[in-house]
C-alpha cells in the first residue's frame, strides 16, 4: 500500500479585481471542488489565502459550505499560512506571528478547522523558518524536491516526511515530487499512476507516500487547461482511477498521513524554493548562464547547481527593495504603537527629528488594529518579485500594496501627535552605502536620493494612498530573446493542456519591436541636458545623447525648516559636454514641501566655465495615473501649466511652470511575460519639462516650477 498526498494552493493577490477572481472560481476553483464531491473515496489537503477566503466567503458562501462538507466528511484538510500570503522570511517576526495567527483564528472560527500545517508561500524555505513555525504551533510544512535534493537526497528518499529542527524546535517537512507536478494535469491519468507504480516498486519501508501539491490555478485557470481538466475529463478520470486502485494506492491528508506513519528521518535543508524560482531570481545575463550551464551537466548534477532565491528579487528589481524598505518602515510604525515611552516609540519608528505625545493607550490600540489589516495586506508577496505571472510588473497589484501600506503609515502617524508638520530622516533608507532624505507629512511623503541624481523616488499621497512615481523601468529581462520565436496566444492549440513552463506565446504582435531599455532609473525631478539632435521619440525609448552627467550624480544635500513648510537644497557641480568643451554647471535644486502636500522647486543653473554654453536643459517627473486615457507621446512646443486626470484616484496633478516650457510626455510601456503569454504592460508617465539656455561665463539662470494634487475637477 503506498499514500498519494494531493495538495491545492488557491490564491488571488491583494489588489486584484473582482472580475479576475470571478473567473478563476468559474474556471478552476468551483469545478474542481465539484469533481470532488462526486468522488467519496478521495481526499486532498487545500490552503487558500486568507484574501481568497474573504472573498469566497463574501461572493460564494456555497464554496464554503461545500469545503465544511468535505470536512464534516474527513476527506478535505485544511492547511494554514501567512493569512495575506507574503514569503514569511522577509517579513518581521513580529508579522510572521501576526499572519500565521491570523490565518489560524479565521479557519477555527469560519470553516471550524484547527489547521495543523502551513503552506510556505511559494515555497520560499530559509533554515531559521522551523523554528519561527514550530513556536507558533504549525506541526508540518510542504517544500519541493530540490531541497532535498541539493541537501544530497537521492529521489528514492523523497517519499513521506522528514523532521527538520532550529534551536531545538521541531517542525515536519514533506517533498513535493517536480515530477508530480509537471504530470499532474498535463499527462494522461494513467501515465500518473503508472509514476506510481513505478517509484514504489522494489520500496522496502511501509507507508510509502508521495507528494503533489501545487496551485489549484493550474486546474482550470492556466492556458487551455479548463478544457483539458473538466470538459475532457481529466480530473474526473483521475479520481476515478485512484479509487478504482484502493487496493494498493490511498489518498490521504497530510495530517492524517502523519498521524499513521513515522517521519523517515532528518533532514537539514538550505535555502531555497522550487527550481523555476532560483532561474527566475537571477538577473538576465546570469539567468541565461544559468540556464546554458545546466544544459550542459547530467541530470543527477543539475540538483546541486543552485540558481538564485527569492530574496534575490529585492536587489534584481530596485523597485521591489523600496516597497521593502516601505513594508519594513510602516512596520516600525505600526508596531510602536502602544509601546509607551517617547523614546521606545522614536526607536522604533527611525531616527525621525521630532517629538511627539502619544494618544490613550485604549485609542491607539484601536488605531493599531486597523493600521495592522492594512500593514499586512501591504506584505502580500505578489508584487514584490517576477517570475511567470506578471507580479511585479502589474502596476495594479503594485497600487494596492502601496495604497495598504500608505494607509497603515497615515493611521499610524495620527495616533502620534506630532509637534512639527513635517517628520524628516536622513538615513541610508535601503542600505545601499548612501543616505536619502526622507520627508514625511500628514498629507504626503517625499522620499529623495541625493545620492542618485537627486531624483524622488517616492511621492506618497497619503489620501486615497498612491505613489504617484511608483512605476518600473523598462529593463531587458533573460526571456526577452524568445520573443521573436512567439506564437500569437489566440492562434495557440493542442490536443491537451500545457504547463505554463513550457512554450512561448504573445499577447500582441511585433512586441519586438517595443523593447527598449532605461539606463537609470526612474525618478523625478532628475535633471538632463540633452543633445541637440534629440527626438521626443529618441527620449521615449532612452535613446538619445545625454551631455550632461547629471542623471546619475552625486548632490549635496541640506535641510532648511520654515513656517510651515520644509525646504530640501540639492546641488552639485558637474560638467556639461557643449561640442568639444566639457562644461563646468553647477547646478541647484531647492525643494520647498508644503504641509498640504503640493510642493515646488526652484532650480538654478550657473555656466562655471570661461565660454558662453548653449545647453538644452530638461527636468524629468514620474507619473503613476493608471485611470488616464492618454497613451500617446505628446509633445507641446510652449507651457506654463499642464494638468493629468485620473478618476480612478478622484484627483488630478497640476503642474506649473513660471517660464515657458516645451513640454513632452511618453507612455512608459514594459514587455513582461505572464502565464497567458508576453505582454506590453502601461506603467505610467515619463514628463520632460526643457527649454533651451544661453549661459554667459557665472551667469545663473533660475527655472521655477510647482506640482499640486487636486482633489476638485479640472
Amino acid at each position: 500500500m503506498i499514500y498519494f498526498l494531493f495538495g491545492i494552493h488557491n490564491h488571488q493577490p491583494v489588489g486584484n479585481f473582482d472580475e479576475v477572481i470571478e473567473n478563476a472560481y468559474r474556471m478552476a476553483y468551483q469545478p474542481f471542488l465539484e469533481v470532488l464531491l462526486k468522488h467519496p473515496q478521495v481526499s486532498i489537503s487545500l490552503h487558500a489565502s486568507g484574501i481568497l477566503w474573504e472573498w469566497l466567503k463574501a461572493h460564494h458562501p456555497e464554496y464554503v459550505t461545500q469545503v465544511k462538507q468535505l470536512r464534516a466528511q474527513d476527506r478535505l484538510e485544511l492547511i494554514g499560512g501567512g493569512f495575506f500570503e507574503p514569503v514569511l522570511s522577509i517579513i518581521p517576526e513580529r508579522d510572521q506571528k501576526g499572519q500565521v495567527l491570523r490565518m489560524k483564528k479565521f479557519l477555527r472560527r469560519e470553516l471550524e478547522e484547527e489547521p495543523r500545517g502551513l503552506w510556505l508561500t511559494e515555497r520560499v524555505w530559509e533554515p531559521h523558518l522551523a523554528g519561527v513555525l514550530s513556536r507558533l504551533g504549525v506541526e508540518y510544512t510542504i517544500v519541493d524536491d530540490i531541497h532535498f535534493l541539493s541537501a544530497g537526497f537521492s529521489e528514492r528518499d523523497l517519499h513521506g516526511y522528514y523532521l527538520t529542527e532550529s534551536e531545538g524546535a521541531s517542525l515536519k517537512i514533506f517533498p513535493i515530487l517536480k515530477k508530480l507536478r509537471y504530470l499532474i494535469p498535463f499527462a494522461e491519468p494513467e501515465q500518473v499512476l503508472q509514476y506510481f507504480k513505478d517509484f514504489s516498486a522494489g520500496q522496502k519501508v511501509p507507508g510509502v507516500a508521495l507528494v503533489m501539491a501545487d496551485d489549484g490555478e493550474k486546474f482550470g485557470l492556466w492556458p487551455q487547461t479548463h478544457d483539458w481538466v473538466y470538459h475532457r475529463g481529466w480530473l474526473d478520470r483521475f479520481f476515478s482511477l485512484l479509487e478504482q486502485n484502493r487496493d494498493w494506492i490511498q489518498t490521504s491528508t497530510f495530517s492524517n498521513y502523519a498521524r499513521q506513519v513515522p517521519p523517515r528521518g532528518w533532514a537539514y535543508l538550505p535555502t531555497g524554493s522550487y527550481t523555476e524560482l532560483s532561474e527566475w531570481a537571477l538577473g538576465s545575463e546570469a539567468s541565461t548562464n544559468f540556464s546554458q550551464a545546466r544544459e550542459q551537466v547530467s541530470e543527477g548534477a543539475q540538483v546541486f547547481l543552485r540558481g538564485g532565491y527569492f530574496r534575490n528579487f529585492l536587489s534584481k528589481y530596485p523597485e521591489a527593495h523600496r516597497m521593502y524598505r516601505k513594508m519594513l518602515r510602516v512596520s516600525g510604525k505600526v508596531h510602536a504603537l502602544g509601546v509607551g515611552p517617547r523614546e521606545e516609540s522614536l526607536v522604533a519608528v527611525g531616527n525621525v527629528e521630532n517629538a511627539h505625545t502619544p494618544e490613550p493607550l485604549p485609542k491607539r490600540s484601536a488605531i493599531k488594529a486597523q493600521a495592522l489589516e492594512h500593514l499586512w495586506r501591504g506584505q502580500c508577496n505578489c508584487a514584490y518579485w517576477h517570475g511567470v505571472f506578471g507580479g511585479l510588473y502589474l502596476p495594479h497589484l503594485r497600487h494596492a500594496i502601496y495604497r495598504h501600506l500608505l494607509r497603515a503609515e497615515r493611521l499610524a502617524d495620527e495616533a502620534v501627535k506630532t509637534q512639527d508638520r513635517f517628520q524628516v530622516t536622513r538615513e541610508d533608507w535601503d542600505a545601499d552605502g548612501t543616505p536619502e532624505v526622507l520627508v514625511e507629512s500628514r498629507e504626503a511623503d517625499w522620499y529623495v536620493a541625493p545620492g542618485k541624481g537627486g531624483g524622488i523616488w517616492e511621492w506618497d499621497v497619503k489620501n486615497p494612498g498612491h505613489n504617484l512615481n511608483g512605476v518600473i523601468e523598462r529593463r531587458k529581462e533573460a526571456y526577452h530573446g524568445l520573443l521573436k520565436g512567439a506564437k500569437l496566444a489566440s492562434h495557440a492549440g493542442g490536443e491537451g493542456a500545457r504547463t505554463i513552463h513550457g512554450g512561448v506565446l504573445t499577447k500582441e504582435e511585433g512586441l519586438e519591436q517595443h523593447l527598449f531599455y532605461d539606463w537609470h532609473s526612474r525618478m523625478s525631478l532628475l535633471d538632463h541636458f540633452l543633445h541637440p539632435d534629440t527626438t521626443v521619440q529618441a527620449f521615449a525609448r532612452a535613446q538619445y545623447g545625454e551631455q550632461g552627467d547629471f542623471v546619475q550624480g552625486v548632490y549635496q544635500a541640506s535641510v532648511e525648516k520654515e513656517s510651515g513648510t520644509l525646504r530640501l537644497v540639492l546641488s552639485r557641480e558637474g560638467r556639461v559636454w557643449v561640442g568639444q568643451d566639457a562644461v563646468p554647471i553647477f547646478l541647484q535644486k531647492a525643494l520647498t514641501f508644503h504641509s498640504d502636500g503640493s510642493w515646488s522647486w526652484t532650480l538654478l543653473i550657473q555656466n562655471r566655465g570661461p565660454k558662453q554654453a548653449r545647453v538644452w536643459f530638461g527636468s524629468e517627473m514620474i507619473l503613476a495615473l493608471p485611470g488616464t486615457k492618454e497613451r500617446e507621446i505628446i509633445e507641446e512646443k510652449t507651457v506654463t501649466q499642464r494638468r493629468f486626470e485620473d478618476p480612478s484616484l478622484g484627483f488630478s496633478v497640476l503642474l506649473t511652470w513660471e517660464l515657458s516650457v516645451g513640454l513632452w510626455v511618453f507612455p512608459l510601456y514594459t514587455i513582461s511575460q505572464s502565464e497567458g503569454g508576453f505582454e506590453r504592460t502601461h506603467q505610467g508617465f515619463v514628463l520632460l519639462a526643457h527649454r533651451q539656455l544661453e549661459l554667459n561665463p557665472n551667469e545663473t539662470i533660475s527655472l521655477k516650477g510647482s506640482a499640486k494634487v487636486d482633489r476638485k475637477s479640472s
